[in-house]
């Protein structure tokens, strides 16, 4: 017997589980959008869905917005395996990159894609704080540099208070609170959606392609603060970068180029 494809119950797992950690994740997506929106009223946009993973932004943008366009870019493979396998090209509005954003020449993989002034937008959610500091800045001058002049980037996240203090702590006791309860009522977590990616041999591969790129332990988020991230869009070029949206610690800022 055919082992069925599993894309569309894993996606729906997964934003079951990220709903977890982000119990406001469709009210921040709503946020997104409405700020796009009003931002860049053009019926056609062309999106850079930056860190994309298995296509959230991407597919909710698509039916948001007709006329637009994404480029979907991300390092896992398996992500990108389940999102491709759900979505493939959404009838040309959608293209998938594999793309690691610690390579320098990242936007020479976009080919076209990749000039400077090509996007109306650069959006990513849940997703930037794997990277380090430094990372993370060059990323954003890069953005800076793919947007059109009048661009705008939005950035969905865990975007923390300073590192030590109290209101940083009580988020995240807060935060921590709400993941207990949702998984004491039976929410599948972060970890046990992992378990199910690994039980499926359609994703084999990519699970090793995986394994070779983060060996087990040797992956952290780095969590730059919020003030860091304002301070690298404003160097990286952005005319101004600030909180449009907040739920504790997770935010979504916003840079006007």
């Amino acid at each position: 017997m055919n082992h069925p494809e599993p894309w569309t119950d894993l996606i729906a797992r997964w934003d079951a589980q990220q709903g977890v950690y982000i119990p406001q994740r469709d009210a921040m997506y709503e946020a997104m959008f409405e700020a796009l929106a009003h931002l860049r009223p053009a019926e056609e946009l062309v999106v850079l869905d930056l860190a994309c993973g298995p296509g959230a932004i991407s597919r909710r943008l698509l039916d948001r917005f007709p006329a637009a366009r994404a480029v979907a870019v991300d390092v896992d493979p398996v992500l990108l395996r389940l999102g491709r396998g759900a979505y493939g090209d959404a009838d040309g509005r959608l293209r998938w990159a594999g793309v690691d954003l610690r390579d320098p020449d990242w936007p020479q993989r976009l080919g076209p894609d990749g000039a400077a002034g090509t996007f109306d937008a650069v959006l990513s959610s849940t997703a930037l704080h794997w990277l380090d500091p430094a990372t993370l800045a060059a990323t954003y001058r890069r953005c800076h540099e793919l947007l059109r002049p009048d661009g705008v980037l939005l950035n969905a996240d865990y975007l923390p208070h300073p590192a030590a203090g109290r209101l940083r702590d009580l988020s995240a006791a807060m935060a921590d609170e709400r993941q207990d309860r949702a998984v004491a009522t039976g929410a599948e977590s972060w970890d046990a959606w992992w378990e199910a990616v690994a039980a499926e041999p359609a994703l084999a591969e990519a699970l090793d392609e995986r394994s070779a790129l983060w060996p087990e332990g040797s992956r952290d988020w780095t969590g730059p603060t919020l003030a860091f991230h304002e301070t690298a869009l404003l160097e990286a070029g952005f005319a101004e970068a600030g909180t449009l949206w907040q739920d504790l610690n997770e935010r979504i800022l916003v840079a006007l180029k």
